[in-house]
């Protein structure tokens, strides 16, 4: 159990990498050919904002891959960042700006946000015990 927080840190830089690679590098970002969304009007607009996106996503997972590699004292920190981003995220596409299509990420972004908040929740029992 004392490992669980390192590894839940592990897997969302694994898939912070993978999804910010897809973003940044793929033709079409990902935004038609996993998404489904319609590139037919702003296409150039869509794929920078998406690139933008992914190159992010690629720094923070290359964070945290170093964070569980060589600094595990912040793991907490960093899984407390990863909580805030995934809530951020859930946040915007269920409500605030919610895309025009159900995108694959929406309800693995829910799955992942509930194992996040088990994950802080024992960095903080932890801490506090």
């Amino acid at each position: 159990m004392a490992r669980f927080p390192a590894l839940v840190l592990l897997l969302m830089a694994l898939i912070n990498l993978g999804r910010g690679a897809i973003h940044a590098f793929a033709p079409d970002g990902g935004a038609g050919s996993i998404a489904g969304l319609d590139l037919t009007h702003d296409r150039q607009t869509i794929l920078s904002l998406f690139a933008v996106l992914g190159l992010g996503q690629m720094v923070k997972g290359a964070a945290q891959l170093y964070i569980v590699a060589r600094r595990r004292d912040l793991v907490g920190l960093f899984m407390a960042i990863q909580v805030a981003d995934t809530a951020m995220a859930v946040i915007n596409l269920y409500l605030w700006r919610p895309l025009p299509v159900s995108v694959p990420g929406q309800p693995f972004n829910l799955l992942l946000l509930a194992l996040q908040l088990a994950a802080l929740g024992i960095v903080i029992r932890r801490r506090g015990a």
